[in-house]
């Protein structure tokens, strides 16, 4: 039995690249219709640990700060949403900006799980070698940790 693909979640960080598997999410589901979750992930840290230095946008701002923050991200990403699908009717999308303590690998692959979406969705520069050991991959370290299909779309060389 093929499987059917109904609710698709698709990350973006807002880099150009992160923004490649929005269409690449739609396009899973033009054909049958279903929805494409369009997520945010920021990390929220707690108080500052003295023995390190992090950022979080989150930490530093008041709850009416935070509330228009996490406004205008819900905009941006609705401003992602591909033009067909916002004429096609068969696709629904919903947005989520998600603040986690998580890493962003956990609370994708958490949100995945809550939601019981079918599939991921999610870019990828591709790094092999030393960018690869140095940087990281929040879409490797998804593929390794998640219960269900991923779909990882790499960046153009």
């Amino acid at each position: 039995m093929m499987p059917r693909y109904r609710k698709v979640l698709v990350t973006t960080d807002f880099s150009p690249l992160g923004n490649t598997a929005i269409p690449h999410a739609y396009a899973v589901l033009a054909e049958r219709g279903g929805t494409v979750i369009l997520c945010h992930v920021t990390e929220v840290h707690g108080p500052p640990n003295p023995l390190y230095a992090h950022y979080s946008p989150w930490g530093s701002l008041s709850g009416q700060e935070q509330t228009e923050l996490r406004q205008t991200l819900l905009r941006s990403l609705e401003a992602l949403v591909p033009e067909e699908a916002r004429q096609g009717g068969i696709v629904t999308t919903e947005m989520r900006v998600v603040e986690s303590p998580l890493l962003v690998h956990e609370a994708i692959c958490q949100e995945a799980a809550e939601l019981d979406v079918d599939l991921i969705v999610i870019a990828s520069h591709g790094h092999s070698g030393m960018a690869r050991l140095l940087l990281g991959s929040v879409a490797e370290h998804v593929l390794r940790l998640i219960d269900r299909p991923v779909l990882i779309v790499r960046s153009e060389k």
